[in-house]
This record gives structure tokens, C-alpha cells and sequence, in this order.
């Protein structure tokens, strides 16, 4: 029994929901300086973690029917192609979640409305045919802009319409930061992949552009990353949002991807100084926390600066 929940945990791969946590505290964060509701917010991190969860389980089952995961994956275990979980277990967790997913959404639904339901439709969607279907968007390089667009936009303006906080251009541009940083997860994922996803026909960004291109977009969103936290920081005039903006090059694994981040702007690059292949797995972590370090500082900062703000203005 202990051996099958760590076969159901590995499909789970809770090491990945620091992702979706991210952006759903920076929701959070919106929420407290505005109407804050503990159930609420109970639903929307209930509903991220199982979409999550769901996602990870789709991707485990539709990547080994597919032969991606194989033998010469040099990527974590899958529960799937290392036969702890069959195709019909891996299957009935699917449904299992996509049950709860669904009984939450009408919950949600019930709170606010039918675009809640779309939105819920569109995830679904989204979820499965990131890898799953006969044409996987995962497999014709667009998994980083869905994830931009789902771990950003959709996962924070979503959860704040759930309050009834509606979107304005300020909530736009905070929202695309956990989607770029989460972005990256994805990106160092494809990398670590590469050859393997060239061999198999999954036409990743990664195999698109290559190793090298595909390290220097590693830094280029970034830098566009950074450029939108100074912008904010003006537009908000919240000055702790300079915080992140900086010491986010700290934690952030530039190394790993290549680039010596002693120089900032004028940084040097050498691939054989950089992680390949299994190494970048290491790497895959530290990206994970950095993007959440993101988003918890971000959230942190978009707190506590009316308190500040009010203190100085006194």
C-alpha cells in the first residue's frame, strides 16, 4: 500500500506546484488589500493544485504512449514509462481529479457566475492537449506561451474575478511576471530534453531554436522580467517592488544556464561552463524556487507598501 501512494505521488509531481502557488499568492496579495475571503481563497489554491495535478498526470500518461518518455529520458522518474502506475491507473487518478476539479468549479460557479465555467472549460482544454490529442500543442513549441499565458493572466485575473476584482492594466502587468518566470520552468524542462525530444518528434522552442538561442531567451525573459518590475514600480509608486526586480538575478540559476551574472547587463556567456543534459535537473529545482521566491516577494511587497506608504506620508 505505502509503495503504491509513492507511485501516486511520483505521478503527482508535487515538486512542480510551487508553480502554480506563485502566481495564485500574488492573486492573494491583490485580494488582502482589497475584500479578502478565507474560503475563497481556500477554493482558488484547492483548484490550482488539482489543475496542476491534473496536468502532471495527463503529461505522464500521453508523453510514454507517445514514446517521449523513454528509456533515454534523462529527465526525473515517470510514474507511466517506469512502470510503477499502469496506463488504467494512471487513467482512473485522471478521473479522479478531473471529478474534484469539476465539483470545485460549480462551487466557484455558484459563487460567481458562468465565466468561471468557461474559464474551467478552457483549463481542461488546455490541460490536455498540452500533450495529449493528435495534435499536442506541447509538440509544436507553443508549451511556454501556454504556460505564460495560463500561469499568468489566467490563474491571477482569474482568481480575482472569483472576488470580483476586475482586470486594469496595472493587474495585467503584474499577472504576466509569475507567467514569464513560470515560462521558464518549462524552457529549462525542453532544454534538459532537447535531444531527446528531437529524436522523438516533439518540436519544442528548445529544438526549434536550439541549445544555445534557447539559453540566451533563459536570460532575455529575464531581463523582460526585470523591465516590467521597474515599470510597476513607477506605475504603482511602490518602491519595494524594486526588491524583486533586483535580487531576482541572485536566485535565479544563470549559471547553470551559462551566463556569468557578475556582469548584470553586460554578461558573458559559455555553454561549457553551463549544466547539460541530466545536470540540469538540479537546475529545473532551483528555477521552480526561484520563480516562486519571485512571486512571494512580489506578493510580500504589493502587502505591505500601503502600510509603508502611510507611515511616510504621516
Amino acid at each position: 500500500m505505502k509503495k503504491k501512494i509513492n507511485s501516486i505521488l511520483v505521478a503527482f509531481r508535487l515538486r512542480t506546484l510551487p508553480a502554480v502557488l506563485g502566481p495564485l499568492f500574488i492573486s492573494i496579495s491583490i485580494i488582502i488589500t482589497n475584500d479578502f475571503n478565507l474560503f475563497k481563497v481556500a477554493l482558488i489554491i484547492f483548484i490550482g493544485i488539482l489543475l496542476q495535478i491534473l496536468v502532471n498526470l495527463i503529461n505522464d500518461l500521453e508523453d510514454a504512449k507517445k514514446g517521449i518518455d523513454n528509456k533515454n529520458r534523462v529527465g526525473p522518474l515517470r510514474a507511466t514509462q517506469s512502470g510503477l502506475l499502469t496506463k488504467y491507473e494512471i487513467k482512473l487518478l485522471i478521473y479522479f481529479i478531473l471529478i474534484l476539479c469539476l465539483v470545485l468549479g460549480m462551487i466557484a460557479f455558484f459563487i460567481s457566475g458562468i465565466f468561471i465555467i468557461i474559464m474551467g472549460l478552457i483549463l481542461l482544454f488546455l490541460a490536455y492537449t498540452y500533450t495529449g490529442g493528435p495534435k499536442p500543442y506541447g509538440y509544436m513549441g507553443l508549451g511556454e506561451i501556454a504556460v505564460l499565458i495560463v500561469f499568468g493572466p489566467f490563474t491571477v485575473l482569474g482568481s480575482l474575478y472569483l472576488f470580483s476584482i476586475h482586470p486594469t492594466y496595472e493587474k495585467i502587468l503584474i499577472s504576466v511576471i509569475p507567467g514569464l518566470s513560470a515560462s521558464l520552468i518549462i524552457l529549462v524542462n525542453n532544454i534538459r530534453d532537447l535531444d531527446n525530444d528531437k529524436k522523438g518528434g516533439k518540436n519544442t522552442i528548445a529544438v526549434k531554436l536550439g541549445e544555445i538561442k534557447s539559453r540566451y531567451l533563459f536570460v532575455g525573459i529575464l531581463f523582460l522580467i526585470f523591465i516590467i518590475l521597474i515599470s510597476l514600480t513607477f506605475i504603482l509608486q511602490n518602491l519595494l517592488i524594486l526588491i524583486p526586480a533586483f535580487i531576482m538575478w541572485y536566485f535565479f540559476p544563470i549559471k547553470d544556464i551559462g551566463f556569468n551574472k557578475k556582469k548584470f547587463i553586460f554578461m558573458s556567456f559559455d555553454i561549457e561552463k553551463s549544466k547539460k543534459l541530466g545536470e540540469l535537473n538540479i537546475t529545473l529545482i532551483k528555477t521552480v524556487k526561484s520563480h516562486f521566491n519571485l512571486c512571494m516577494i512580489l506578493s510580500i511587497s504589493i502587502i505591505i507598501w500601503p502600510y509603508i506608504a502611510e507611515i511616510l506620508s504621516s
